[in-house]
């Protein structure tokens, strides 16, 4: 497994990019990023004297979270389970998710588990999944604080004069890490505009600055630009970095459309290609991992 620590930066002819796609790198067949890194310490924060306590997520039906607990449920040799919206047909995501093992449990209307009837809407899958989580006890919980700060740590390399780093977010957990980082530092003349690309509606830059505060503990932040959704998240879009790497077509691909020379890109991490929509499988079905 390739970058543990610190993930570099990379300039491309005059534009930088913070490869946290490359963050616990394994193969083809698994997610990388800093969601599988801050999700497998959780993991090991959490393990029993008899092994892993189970992966529990509900997220969306194309959500990267359902790849990302799967991934590490396989490695750890646990149980992956994830909660969803039902569909008359399976995004890619859920489809790897049920090849790696995972138990998968589909909210839709027509169920004959009453515990899994009811419309697909994002909080009937959440109500779902706590449910299931109370009558397991012990799981494996994802730690918004602790994700934050792991952000937060992986700004100490983040080169003076970048003038913008953006953000392509779902939630805003990244984006308030790095709010808070650079709020603690004390050169704020070399403060960069953070610019944060929405792909869902999920967060908002209230709710970002609110989070930044709670780590920070600093009114003082960089200056902030919030761009809301352009498309609808569940619409992918097919894009790469200058070296080939593909981008995340639900996150950081619709976020590049904003970098220019001096700007940094934070993509947060790369789903397997086959785990993409099939657009991307096509596009990117050469592409070999990063050299």
């Amino acid at each position: 497994m390739k970058f543990l620590g610190i993930t570099p930066v990379h300039e491309f002819d005059g534009k930088f990019v913070k490869r946290e796609d490359l963050a616990c790198w394994a193969s083809l067949e698994y997610p990388s990023g800093s969601k599988v890194r801050q999700y497998l310490d959780m993991a090991h924060r959490a393990v029993q004297r008899e092994g892993f306590p189970p992966c529990l997520v509900p997220c969306s039906a194309n959500s990267a979270m359902q790849i990302y607990v799967a991934a590490t449920a396989k490695q750890l040799n646990t149980k992956g389970i994830i909660y969803v919206p039902g569909r008359k047909v399976r995004s890619d995501a859920t489809k790897y998710a049920i090849k790696l093992g995972s138990e998968v449990n589909e909210i839709r209307k027509d169920a004959v588990d009453p515990a899994l009837k009811g419309p697909g809407h994002l909080s009937v899958v959440k109500k779902a999944a706590r449910q299931r989580a109370i009558d397991l006890k012990q799981y494996v919980e994802w730690d918004r604080k602790a994700a934050i700060k792991d952000t937060m740590e992986q700004c100490i390399n983040i080169p003076l004069g970048i003038k913008r780093i953006i953000v392509p977010t779902g939630s805003g957990l990244t984006a308030a890490g790095i709010l808070a980082a650079f709020a603690l530092r004390p050169d704020q003349q070399n403060w960069p505009e953070i610019v944060v690309v929405a792909t869902s509606p999920m967060a908002s830059e209230k709710q970002i600055r609110a989070l930044a505060f709670k780590l920070s503990n600093s009114m003082f932040m960089p200056p902030i630009q919030f761009i809301g959704p352009s498309t609808p998240y569940d619409v992918p879009m097919v894009m790469s970095l200058p070296d080939g790497t593909p981008l995340d077509p639900f996150y950081a691909a619709k976020a590049w459309q904003y970098m220019e020379d001096g700007y940094l890109l934070w993509p947060p991490g790369l789903r397997p290609v086959i785990s993409m929509p099939e657009i991307c499988q096509k596009e990117f079905k050469d592409w070999k991992g990063p050299q």
